[in-house]
Formats: structure tokens, C-alpha cells, sequence
């Protein structure tokens, strides 16, 4: 994202240097630390840090403010000072990151010992940027070498001057949901937390009101599908969006008899969604349902009574009927 100034019929475009825009200049950096939080294919849970932090928000402010790990000699992340700007990884996939979610300024107030000899750092988030939380995305680029977490600005005068000049604004989101892009149906795939601001995001919106689909609902605790479909009738223009703005509200369960038994608060917790297939508006419902019960029966997500191991939601009364969705 850049500003841009035109004199003199002359276009002059010039990087939003994030710091600035923050109101922070390089004396108030003197008090701080920043600390990139990377992912790595081998850390489980840490892996895919912004899908950690809807799924397991909790866990990985716990994980970005540990100073020491017990399997560490000695303290790996240690915060010099009082306060710190936190970002994170948000390419999961790349192995030298240069862009980085922003996900709050806090207050570094002490620190304290987990049972399994785990030392944190307890903190207090600075409320004036609260608003650009995991909404701005920045991009910065280590200097080669540097293996690091933590960056601390308080004393070094050269680094304080590399942060404020390289660190750059890409963009500001609409919301959290949307600073990661819409990347295709076929790459979606949200928790709960995500799919509520999906479909209050435009850009998502817009995304699935085009289009009718088969979903998939995973419950990432036991493994369990439920295969659904959404399809419009009469002119309706609201094709997946319609469908899982029920998800996003009320009980979660869209009338799922089993998912309501689950109870919300367990579905926001460990539901993850999934498209399976997507159709142009003009296809019939009956097509749609067809491939509906052809994924029910592929994925195994129909429950019956005499089945020995239950393993899905969908009842047998949704894959015989023929007509079961708005």
C-alpha cells in the first residue's frame, strides 16, 4: 500500500512507513521491542500462526509471550523492555517471510514459571492500537543471517533507524478475516472465528454470494464430517453466503440436530469449513444434491444407528431426502 502525491502532473508514490503511521518515532522506539513471530512446518499447532490465532487465540499469545521453552538452556525470546509490538508470520509457507500480520502493542508488566518450567511474560495491550490489530499487514525483511525473535530497539540507534524506514505498510484489511486475501474456492478453509468474519467481510461476501456449493464441515477434535449443500431457488442470489451466514450465528448447528446437541460454544471451538465443489447460479438444486450425497457417501459422514464407531453429523434422513436445504 503506498500514499500518493501528485505535483505538478508528476505521480510520486512513496511506501507508508508502518512505525510512522503508529505515531512512534525513533525516540519512543528506544522503549521498545518488536518481536516476529515466524512458523515452521515442524512446530504442530505453531505451524500456521494467523489459522492459530482464530482457532487457538489463547494458546498463541501464551506461545509469542514465552521467554523460555523447557527444553531451552537458557531463555531464546527474551524481552529487553516495556514495551513491545507483536507480529506474525503470515505466509505460513515461506521459509524467509517478508510479510508479517500485526497483532497488537502491549505492556510488558513481569514475568512468571508453568509447572513444566516454562517462564512468561505477563502483559497488558496497549488500547490506542488496538484497532489495527490483525488487521495491518507489514512487510519486513531480516537481515540476512539474523536468527532471532526478538528485536530489541533500546539500544541500538542503527536498528531503531532500519525498523522506522523498512518496516512498510501493505495494506490495512477491512477485517481480521480479510487480511488473509481470498485466495479461491478451493483454498478455503476457516474456523469458526474466521467464517463469522467472513461473511460480514465485502470481499468474502461477494465471494460466496456467487456461487452455489457442496461444504464441509470438519469437527478437528474427533475427525467428523458433515457434508452440506447450498443452492438457490427462484432468482435467489445468495447461493453459500446465505448458507453459512447460519453457521456464523444463532446455534451454529443450521438446523442439524447433532450439531445442536454439540452445543455452540463447542462448534466456535472446533469446527473448521471447507468448500468441496462450487456451481454457477444456473445449476439445477437436484445436480447440486446429487453431488451432496455423492460426497456424504465418499467421506463416510452419515450417521447410522447401527454403525459400531459413529463418525459423522449428517442423519440418514439428509441423504435420503432429496430436498432438504433452502
Amino acid at each position: 500500500m503506498a500514499m500518493t502525491r501528485i505535483e505538478d502532473g508528476i505521480q510520486d508514490t512513496e511506501p507508508i512507513r508502518f512505525l510512522e503511521l503508529l505515531g512512534l518515532d525513533e525516540e519512543d522506539l528506544a522503549g521498545y521491542s518488536i518481536r516476529l513471530n515466524g512458523s515452521n512446518p515442524e512446530w504442530g499447532k505453531w505451524s500456521d500462526l494467523p489459522d492459530a490465532y482464530y482457532s487457538s487465540y489463547d494458546d498463541l499469545m501464551k506461545w509469542i509471550f514465552t521467554k523460555k521453552w523447557p527444553d531451552k538452556d537458557k531463555a531464546t525470546a527474551q524481552i529487553h523492555t516495556r514495551k513491545v509490538l507483536q507480529f506474525i508470520q503470515l505466509k505460513p509457507e515461506n521459509p524467509h517471510p517478508t510479510q508479517w500480520l500485526f497483532v497488537g502493542a502491549y505492556d510488558v508488566l513481569d514475568e512468571y514459571t508453568e509447572n513444566d518450567g516454562k517462564i512468561l511474560y505477563r502483559y497488558n495491550e496497549i488500547p490506542e492500537y488496538a484497532s489495527l490489530k490483525a488487521r495491518a499487514v507489514v512487510y519486513y525483511k531480516r537481515d540476512p543471517g539474523y536468527t532471532g525473535v526478538v528485536f530489541n530497539l533500546s539500544n541500538n540507534e542503527e536498528r531503531r533507524r532500519d525498523f522506522l524506514k523498512t518496516m512498510t505498510l501493505e495494506k490495512i484489511a477491512q477485517s481480521p478475516v480479510s487480511a488473509l486475501p481470498f485466495s479461491g474456492y478451493e483454498n478455503v478453509r476457516l474456523t469458526h472465528r474466521q467464517l463469522v468474519a467472513a461473511v460480514n467481510n465485502e470481499e468474502w461476501r461477494a465471494a460466496l454470494g456467487s456461487v452455489q456449493a457442496v461444504y464441509l464441515q470438519t469437527d478437528r477434535r474427533t475427525g467428523w464430517h458433515y457434508v452440506g449443500s447450498a443452492y438457490s431457488r427462484k432468482g435467489a442470489s445468495h447461493g453459500l453466503l446465505s448458507r453459512w451466514k447460519e453457521y456464523a450465528s444463532g446455534d451454529h448447528s443450521g438446523g442439524n440436530k447433532q450439531l445442536r446437541n454439540l452445543g455452540a460454544g463447542y462448534i466456535e471451538k472446533n469446527f473448521q469449513y471447507s468448500i468441496l465443489e462450487i456451481f454457477d447460479m444456473n445449476k439445477s438444486p437436484k445436480e447440486i444434491i446429487d453431488r451432496e450425497h455423492w460426497w456424504m457417501d465418499t467421506l463416510g459422514s452419515v450417521r447410522r444407528n447401527n454403525d459400531e464407531v459413529p463418525h459423522g453429523y449428517n442423519s440418514v434422513a439428509e441423504r435420503e431426502n432429496s430436498d432438504q436445504h433452502e
